[in-house]
């Protein structure tokens, strides 16, 4: 299918002839799409028959230094070059900020256009050059750029121009996607072929598209001055070398740009007026500005389905495209003329089985077999004849796939298989860069301990690495270099399960399991951290430095909590030549926190460290039990703390009563001659008579000291009564219920006086007031055991005369008119509803979370 139909505005109808004068001075332009294999095929036939002396390429001109690298024979696609500079951001306030590293991704797959216009250049002994602005000047001109890593081959406006809207919503397209395929994939191998033909309906897409947008806005975002200096980077060529051919490749939505401004500048036979070299001089030095390195990229990063800005989706199926054609054209040569309908039919219908072979190995429910590959086949095939496709695109597949693999509607049961098969239209594969390849000193170093450590870092497919941490040295290891590239912001693994020191989480198991996958973005990452050295530990090393140095500039409000963290974080990631500076750090820091709060914590992460010690390597006599006495001799100087806070500080009190309640009990373990009880009981007895308006704390302080034998049940009694007494705060009589429902559940069982005082108090409120406090007694009583909640039905059915059975909220038999009578009603309520129209609204109701 041909564009050349439309009838086309006085402007583009100049720019193709303006084409054609430029063509007869030997510039030839191949406006693509990234990422086409029917782009890729034409640029591929283009080169071939014209031989050109130069190919050129949409690509930052600091970019050229790689070209090497591009054509080693190890390269394998998908790889990318990635550029970094730094950009000084203005601050209002304080003038310029400190740098900002930004960093963007110029990818190749096979099939990109650009990568066999330089393959194929090279073949026929042309000059390759790219010819965009630097990165650095990309980035200073484009405001809109706010994200730290960039996609150089951004489509964003072809994916939002107003022509493709109405284009593919005339041809019965979904999107700018769809509509590409059905214009320009799905041709026959001879369209594609014919270079002249195809480039000219690209160029009329492209233009068309461009159309929609006002001068102001492309220049506001950079794309005039990019277009600017690759007119400058054709006109010095033809200056200097005026017969020289040259093929110019670059996305279709510059290319009317460049003719426009390249036509005007034949008379003067392409010579740079005296002001476009100076800015074509500044530009180019801004070069020096930028940092570039050839990286290994995968399909998985390259696939616009996940979030990538510009090409076509799906590389994993558009690579067997590309293959396909590469066949064909191979088969032609040796003379076999087979249609590319059959090509296509073979090869849609060899995807179909790869999918359902994926499917199946993951072991899905009603897994597809052969009868459901053969309804998708056929599906595909005839979807393909009846919009006109010359073998079933990428489209045909899918609502094939849709229509024979998924059972119902994409419902949540349905939305994992269809992720699947989604996946594996985009594919894993990850490419190879030349060993020996100039890259960061940290990418490599982490890639090979990575690779010394077994992890496997073939494809960006997740895997998981279960360690033993407690009983396996080797895994130890390879845990602290998880945690190292976990503490440097390293994406490459993620703790999963296992237990958490930093957090105190899952600290019951035994094994480590992390989730890990070897991305382009991790190699990106380690790219930009590069700035702050070479080795991982010696940049974990200066980052904890600086930490340490916060700590001590924090002055009266230093935490011993954060010191503890600080060393147990150094300890996770192997820096223990610090660990004993962060003990010392630690001694002090014991010593001048004032926060009964933080010393407990701090108390805690103690006792964690010391029953972690192998997994930390920590020697046995290490001082962690003298640190403990420390810790609890000051937290208990700072006890009194929780007699002063106000209400919005007890919640934070309570919790650091009942953890300092718990620490005590784990002393012994750690030091069998210590025993911290008898001091902590004397340190609440203290505090006898300063909670009455602390009542949350002083309920938990009363269970404390009575379970702990330090009052009898008629001293305890005595407190409940007279916190409930007539005229006392009924709010101050809630809290302190509510402080030993949550300390000491059991008490409410073994004290019956606390429930009848509290219904004596509830019978006295109004509806409101009773609501008002509701929400903290559900609270209270959900600290019961199931156990501890039948004793409690017990007591109150005793006190209201009823019977047990009568307060529970369902009914646990039934005789069988009773079932009958219920499924009766349960058929009218149903019927009701579906008579009213209601049962969708039901549903999606009842679907969602509860509140409650």
């Amino acid at each position: 299918m041909s564009l050349s139909s439309i009838t086309l505005p006085e402007r583009l109808q100049q720019a193709l002839n303006q084409w054609q004068s430029l063509e007869s001075q030997n510039i030839y332009f191949a406006p693509v799409r990234h990422h086409s294999p029917a782009c890729a095929y034409s640029v591929l036939t283009l080169i071939e028959q014209v031989q050109p002396d130069y190919v050129l390429v949409e690509g930052p001109d600091s970019f050229n230094s790689l070209i090497v690298g591009l054509l080693d024979g190890e390269t394998r696609p998908p790889i990318a070059i990635m550029g970094q500079t730094e950009l000084k951001i203005a601050d209002i306030d304080q003038g310029e900020s400190d740098a900002v590293t930004k960093s963007a991704y110029f990818p190749f797959c096979e099939y990109s256009p650009e990568w066999q216009a330089l393959q194929a250049g090279n073949q026929h002994n042309a000059k390759l050059r790219f010819i965009d602005l630097p990165w650095a000047a990309q980035i200073a001109l484009d405001h809109k750029i706010d994200n730290q890593n960039q996609s150089l081959q951004r489509e964003r406006y072809l994916a939002h121009s107003l022509f493709i809207a109405q284009l593919a919503k005339k041809c019965g397209c979904r999107d700018h996607d769809e509509l590409w395929e059905h214009l320009f994939e799905l041709r026959p191998l001879e369209s594609v072929a014919n270079w002249t033909g195809f480039f000219r309906d690209s160029f009329i897409w492209c233009a068309l598209a461009r159309l929609d947008y006002e001068p102001e806005v492309l220049d506001s975002e950079g794309s005039t001055q990019r277009e600017s200096h690759m007119q400058a980077h054709i006109q010095t060529i033809k200056s200097q070398e005026p017969n020289a051919k040259i093929v110019v490749v670059t996305g279709g939505f510059h290319t009317l740009a460049l003719i426009e401004g390249l036509a005007p500048s034949i008379e003067h036979h392409f010579a740079l007026t005296p002001v476009q070299q100076k800015q074509f001089t500044q530009q180019q030095k801004m070069a020096e500005q930028d940092s570039a390195w050839l990286i290994r990229y995968s399909y998985d990063r390259l696939d616009a389905l996940n979030g990538y800005a510009s090409g076509m989706p799906s590389p994993a199926f558009y690579q067997q495209v590309w293959e396909g054609l590469l066949q064909q054209r191979a088969d032609q040569l040796q003379q076999k003329m087979i249609p590319t309908a059959i090509y296509r039919h073979q090869q849609g219908i060899g995807f179909l089985s790869k999918v359902a072979e994926s499917l199946r190995e993951k072991q899905f429910d009603a897994a597809p077999g052969f009868l459901s590959v053969k309804l998708a086949a056929e599906q595909s095939l005839r979807l393909a004849a009846f919009r006109g496709h010359t073998g079933p695109g990428r489209y045909d597949l899918l609502d094939g796939l849709q229509s024979a693999f998924i059972k119902g509607s994409l419902d949540e049961s349905q939305n994992e298989l269809w992720h699947e098969i989604k996946t594996c239209f985009s594919g894993f594969t990850l490419g190879q860069i030349p060993k020996g390849t100039i890259t960061p000193p940290l990418v490599s170093e982490t890639y090979d301990i990575a690779k010394a450590f077994r992890f496997k870092l073939d494809d960006t497919l997740a895997k998981v690495s279960r360690l033993d941490v407690y009983r396996n040295k080797q895994h130890r290891l390879r845990s602290r270099f998880l945690h190292l590239l976990a503490f440097l912001e390293i994406h490459f693994a993620k703790l999963i399960a296992g237990p958490n020191f930093l957090s105190v989480n899952q600290m019951d198991l035994l094994f480590e399991e992390w989730q890990y996958a070897w991305t382009p973005n991790v190699e990106g990452e380690l790219i930009a951290l590069s700035e702050k050295g070479t080795q991982l530990k010696s940049i974990a090393l200066n980052k904890i430095l600086q930490m340490e140095k916060q700590l001590e500039e924090q002055g009266v409000s230093r935490s011993s909590q954060s010191a503890v963290t600080l060393l147990m974080q150094a300890a996770l990631i192997g820096l223990h030549q610090r660990i004993p500076t962060l003990f010392n750090l630690l001694d002090s820091y014991i010593q001048q926190d004032a926060k009964f709060e933080s010393l407990v914590a701090c108390g805690h992460k103690l006792v964690h460290l010391w029953r972690g010690r192998s997994v930390f390597d920590i020697e046995q006599d290490s001082g962690i039990r003298q640190r403990l006495d420390k810790v609890l001799q000051q937290a208990f100087y700072c006890l009194d703390q929780i007699s002063q806070g106000d209400e919005q500080r007890q919640e934070h009190d309570f919790n650091a009563l009942l953890s300092c309640r718990e620490l005590i009990t784990f002393i012994p373990e750690i030091n069998p001659h210590s025993d911290y009880s008898t001091e902590f009981y004397a340190q609440l007895d203290r505090l006898d008579g300063q909670l009455n308006h602390a009542p949350l704390i002083k309920g938990a302080v009363d269970a404390i000291r009575y379970l702990g034998g330090k009052i009898d049940e008629s001293v305890l009694t005595k407190e409940i009564e007279r916190t409930f007494s007539l005229g006392s705060d009924p709010e101050l009589a809630i809290g302190y219920f509510i402080g030993i429902m949550r300390t000491a559940p059991e008490l409410v069982v073994r004290l019956p006086l606390l429930i009848e005082l509290l219904n004596q108090l509830l019978s006295q409120w109004d509806d409101n007031r009773f609501i008002q406090v509701l929400p903290d007694l559900r609270f209270a009583f959900s600290q019961l055991t199931p156990k501890q909640n039948a004793n409690m039905a017990r007591v109150v059915a005793q006190k209201l005369s009823i019977e047990t059975h009568d307060l529970t909220l369902h009914q646990a038999q039934f005789n069988q008119q009773q079932l009958l009578q219920a499924m009766e009603l349960e058929q009218k309520i149903q019927q009701q509803l579906a008579d009213q129209g209601l049962t969708g609204w039901f549903k999606s109701h009842s679907e969602e979370p509860s509140h409650g």
